[in-house]
């Protein structure tokens, strides 16, 4: 579970021949011409955007840009690879721009902002004057509250100006990162939960596996522990269960809704029983839904909740899940 990653770094490359230039860093370095949304969502933390201007500036800015090259390699080597051609004659100057670290959010979005703020001596800044304004030894920090383990645009709209160096911010961020994160927590704690799986087919390893798939991608939580155990189904009589456990800052309701559209395949066939306990209190479906909802069946109901987590979900990962769930409808 990522709490924070680095985002792309940023290069300005000032130049009197800016197709020229962009021609190399597309043929050469396999870049992409993109405009600047774009860049951001497809970029990673391996990326590097480079913004080619012309050379009539003192400071160059992202909107200065005639154009924007996505170029998925760090900044030293696109360097290196500039030096050692022959478009290096081309370029008049280069500025680094800040780094970026993007911070998982969570809970009271506002209050971790202030604390990020306070301990780093941050300054508030959209996305784009950020970029401008920051220097190569400065570090932009960007909160979302999407998963970080692909690209990431989807970011909220404050973002920090930090004065430091991303080794610093970093290393500061390992060590006081989850205290901040759960500081910000609507009641400033983490949940361990018990997910028990039951299958009357048998197939638990299958079951598992989409399970921790589906974890793994939503980036929910941290494994603590794995066992075989009984669990009773009805008074005296009790069933073997794959129990897992699980720490999370989700709540309850939240994990319960996505073991709900686990239960169901796509098409409302039931697949498999994914028992949630809180503090050894089960936690049942109906607890989950609003007033409005209580009517549906619980099939009707995993229907929403397979939506709500399939919108967290890439493409191919709902492909993924779909074919992992194929061979599971009897």
């Amino acid at each position: 579970m990522l709490l924070f990653r680095m985002g792309p770094r940023y290069l300005f490359l000032r130049t009197e021949n800016i197709n020229d230039v962009t021609s190399f860093l597309v043929k050469s370095l396999k870049g992409e011409v993109v405009d600047f949304r774009q860049g951001m969502e497809k970029s990673s933390e391996y990326s590097s955007i480079c913004f080619i201007t012309d050379i009539n500036h003192e400071k160059t800015y992202v909107e200065d840009a005639k154009k924007i090259v996505l170029v998925n390699d760090g900044s030293s080597s696109i360097l290196s690879s500039i030096i050692n051609s022959h478009a290096c004659s081309l370029i008049h100057k280069v500025d680094i721009g800040p780094s970026l670290i993007v911070v998982r959010a969570a809970g009271n979005e506002r209050k971790l902002i202030e604390k990020f703020k306070e301990i780093f001596n941050g300054r508030e800044v959209d996305w784009i004057d950020g970029i401008g304004i920051g220097e190569k030894n400065d570090t932009i920090i960007a909160f979302t509250k999407k998963v970080l383990s692909g690209p990431v645009a989807d970011l909220m709209d404050i973002k920090l100006l930090i004065p430091q160096q991303a080794k610093y911010v970093k290393d500061k961020i390992r060590l006081e990162g989850l205290r901040l994160i759960t500081q910000s927590l609507n009641d400033s704690q983490w949940y361990e939960l018990r997910i028990n799986i039951y299958d009357s087919y048998g197939e638990y390893e299958e079951h598992y596996n989409r399970l921790m798939f589906v974890l793994s991608k939503l980036e929910i939580g941290m494994v603590l522990g794995e066992s075989w155990t009984k669990d009773f189904a009805v008074l005296l009589y009790s069933v073997l269960t794959y129990q897992i456990r699980l720490f999370t800052f989700f709540t309850p309701i939240e994990v319960k809704k996505i073991l709900i559209a686990l239960e169901y395949s796509i098409d409302g066939k039931r697949l498999v029983d994914f028992d949630l306990y809180y503090k050894n209190k089960k936690v049942y479906w109906h607890d989950v839904d609003n007033a409005k909802e209580r009517k549906k069946e619980k099939h009707e109901q995993a229907k929403v909740y397979r939506k709500y987590m399939y919108e967290k979900l890439n493409r191919e990962d709902i492909k993924t899940l779909e074919f992992m769930e194929k061979p599971l409808t009897h």
